[in-house]
């Protein structure tokens, strides 16, 4: 049998690692700067990596004081203060994955088959994030005082969470810029437009979303469509927690080859599947956003008169 004198491995071959760095590590940086962004604007103090099928318990505490006027000699009743779980959410790895053919990286280019798609699909998982945020603060049911307009609705709102933060020194304004800061809305952008009319205003965006930095001097505003029209959302600043499970380091990281940033919040890795010639993109991470005081999550109505 004639040998074919070929030694292994074979030199230049393309290889999974390769590919990997130049894209992992750009489209994961990118994801985890906006990441932060938001972290701030919310004032969410630090995210915080718990283990996959962790259990996340969030407690309330109740009072109850007794009349200290207590005459001398008299029996002097007991006050008492109880803890209870409020909230309970499990926390699990995600994963996602999408696949690029041979025939599409040679008719686009690598930059485009595999790097910008990868991009747009890091851009759909912003949304995962955005949604979650969402679901933490859209899904209180108790109301604050209505308005006429959206600055009365605001105002309200703003009133209402100064009652019930004031007692909490923990809630300082994330900017250390004055109290305006301190507290967070989402609104419609129709119920901006109506109200403002014809006046210029200056949106800025953070993780893909829009907002206004010191609405009507209140605080910081989200506008979105997630919230109805004619409906506010609002709490404190640091109200809102973020939860992620770590998908860069440790035998996760190593198993996989996944990479990402310092934060660890997504890992992306690629792969060559040679039994149909394509390029497996996964991405692996979990997260969970919710409000530590879930009673201080208020739900404002716009009613015209």
């Amino acid at each position: 049998m004639a040998s074919t004198n070929v030694s292994y491995p074979e030199t230049n071959v393309t290889k999974a690692e390769d590919l990997a760095p130049e894209i992992t590590i750009d489209y994961t940086n990118r994801f985890a700067t906006g990441i932060k962004k938001l972290q701030k604007l919310l004032g969410i103090t630090a995210l915080t990596p718990v283990s996959s099928g962790a259990t996340i318990k969030t407690y309330k505490y109740t009072t109850d004081i007794k009349d200290g006027n207590v005459a001398e000699g008299e029996y002097i009743p007991l006050s008492k203060v109880s803890k209870a779980i409020d909230q309970t959410y499990d926390l699990t790895l995600q994963k996602w994955r999408r696949n690029t053919t041979a025939e599409a990286i040679q008719e686009k280019g690598r930059s485009v088959a595999i790097n910008e798609t990868d991009g747009k699909f890091i851009a759909a998982l912003q949304n995962e994030v955005k949604t979650d945020l969402f679901g933490a603060v859209t899904g209180t049911t108790k109301t604050s005082a209505a308005g006429e307009n959206l600055q009365q609705a605001l105002a309200n709102m703003w009133g209402a969470l100064t009652q019930i933060f004031e007692d909490y020194d923990g809630f300082a304004d994330p900017d250390d810029d004055g109290a305006d800061g301190r507290f967070v809305f989402f609104v419609n952008p129709l119920d901006v437009a109506e109200y403002l009319g014809q006046a210029t205003i200056t949106t800025q965006t953070a993780f893909g979303m829009s907002y206004l930095k010191n609405f009507l001097g209140l605080g910081t505003t989200f506008t979105t469509a997630k919230v109805t029209k004619g409906t506010v959302f609002g709490t404190a600043a640091q109200n809102l927690n973020m939860y992620y499970v770590p998908a860069t380091g440790g035998d996760l990281a190593q198993t996989f080859g996944l990479t990402g940033d310092a934060t660890g919040l997504i890992g992306m890795t690629h792969a060559a599947v040679s039994t149909n010639a394509t390029i497996d993109t996964l991405v692996m991470g979990g997260w969970k956003i919710f409000p530590e005081i879930s009673d201080a999550v208020l739900k404002g109505t716009i009613s015209p008169q």
